[in-house]
């Protein structure tokens, strides 16, 4: 039997107005601002549609909420895109190995599978998947944590990845060694 999700992990949303958006979470609700992040133009994952992101965590997790400004203004949302509001919802699974069984799961049922990535913002290893209403979901294991500083880690750009081939043990390694190089600086 196929483990649960974690929990709920962050949510993502689609706003028109970056600055006004993050003041009114950080001011208001009290969410911290972990970083802004700008997409890059090779259009990677949510670089398709979206020109740059704010990420904001209500504890040490790098981000609970992801709120985006897209590329182009819409009307309306095009076919195969979102438009303002829910961009998507993210679940924490608990292992590598419980993240490969939930990918492999909804490609033996035939679920739509978007891609999988690593990398940027939280670099944490994950995929992307629509539910039957075409809503975007992330499943995710091993999202950056923020130190006592207060500061994101580097990460690398986002890449997409084949899941399936994916080395977990060395990403966990890499992020050792540049623990422990950070420790040193």
């Amino acid at each position: 039997m196929l483990e649960g999700v974690k929990k709920i992990g962050h949510v993502g949303l689609a706003v028109r107005d970056l600055d006004r958006a993050v003041d009114f979470y950080c001011d208001v609700l009290g969410l911290d601002l972990t970083e802004r992040f700008e997409y890059p133009e090779d259009e990677v994952g949510h670089g398709v549609a979206v020109r740059a992101g704010a990420f904001l965590r209500c504890s040490s997790t790098h981000h609970c909420l992801s709120i985006f400004v897209l590329k182009d203004e819409l009307d309306g949302p095009p076919p195969g895109t979102v438009g303002y509001g829910l961009h998507h919802i993210a679940f924490e699974i608990a292992t590598p190995e419980q993240l490969l069984a939930r990918y492999r799961d909804f490609k033996a049922r035939g679920v739509e599978i978007v891609n999988a990535r690593e990398g940027g913002p939280g670099n944490q290893p994950r995929f992307y998947a629509r539910d039957p209403d075409g809503n975007l979901l992330e499943f995710y294991w091993g999202i950056d944590e923020i130190g006592w500083d207060g500061r994101a880690r580097e990460y690398q750009p986002i890449t997409e990845i084949e899941l399936e081939d994916f080395d977990f043990e060395q990403f966990v390694e890499a992020r050792r060694v540049a623990a422990d190089a950070a420790r040193v600086r």
